[in-house]
């Protein structure tokens, strides 16, 4: 599933062409993806401009004058931009057309992806966005944050950096390779944090994330930007995926256990 870096990657490719722009025609070619698309969907935001291209979490939110737009990606889903009178792909499920003759196609393998409408603020009227925790790269959340909220936690610091509710949008690969960077082990229970551990997990969370970002993401199986291009971060991992390969600072081998049923890598030298 897209992380933080890969969705911001895509909002960032995305606004060029949809800023300013009225919509002028949309397209649903399915009635259901996660949940049910609404009725008249091109109705509602035909003749509307497009005022901002914004992320909550792992959402991405197309803002008009009278309308939203909430997109999640899901496992496979993907975002691109196309000229009008281009072929439709297999998995095509929604268009948005533009009044500069290009169209924004939502393609979605799986269909676990979501577009959801609203004539207000998903942030205030979408139940799974109201209650989110902060945005990881915002001065919210910081190590006195994570020091006081990580009290009496008995999870994982992984489990921990991984509940939406606390901190949004660090899923396994960024959860994994930020707790490698501050030395910190996956299984760490989180109220054993010192107030240092907090300073360095915070520190190489948002280390690790500007960095993949900047690279255009990760890309494991599915995730293209709106280019078609892949994400090059997975070329620096250093734990993710590397089990039984050396550490890149101690030459140790690169462990994996289960945390919470997902997969953790981690170097039992480097990570205490």
């Amino acid at each position: 599933m897209p992380e933080l870096p890969e969705v911001q990657t895509i909002v960032d490719g995305i606004e060029p062409y949809l800023l300013n722009k009225k919509v002028v025609n949309c397209n649903v070619y399915v009635k259901k993806l996660r949940w049910k698309l609404q009725a008249n969907l091109a109705k509602k935001i035909t003749g509307s401009k497009v005022l901002k291209i914004s992320r909550r979490a792992k959402y991405i939110i197309i803002s008009g004058k009278n309308f939203y737009l909430t997109i999640h990606l899901g496992m496979t889903g993907t975002l691109r931009i196309a000229n009008k009178g281009d072929f439709r792909e297999k998995h095509d499920h929604f268009e948005l057309y533009l009044s500069s003759n290009l169209i924004l196609r939502f393609n979605d393998p799986r269909k676990f992806g979501m577009i959801f409408y609203s004539d207000d603020s998903p942030l205030l009227s979408n139940r799974l966005l109201r209650d989110l925790g902060p945005e990881p790269l915002r001065n919210e959340f910081n190590h006195k944050y994570l020091y006081e909220i990580s009290r009496n936690r008995n999870v994982a610091i992984k489990t921990l950096l991984m509940n939406a509710k606390i901190v949004v949008g660090i899923g396994n690969i960024y959860a994994s390779e930020a707790l490698f960077l501050s030395k910190v082990k996956p299984q760490k229970i989180s109220k054993k944090l010192s107030k240092k551990n907090c300073e360095d997990i915070v520190c190489s969370i948002k280390k690790v994330l500007k960095k993949a970002i900047k690279k255009g993401g990760s890309t494991i199986n599915d995730y293209i930007n709106v280019d078609g291009k892949k994400g090059y971060f997975q070329y620096d991992f250093k734990v993710y995926g590397r089990t039984n390969l050396p550490c890149h600072i101690c030459q140790n081998d690169i462990s994996q256990i289960k945390i919470n049923q997902r997969s953790s890598f981690y170097c039992k030298k480097c990570q205490k």
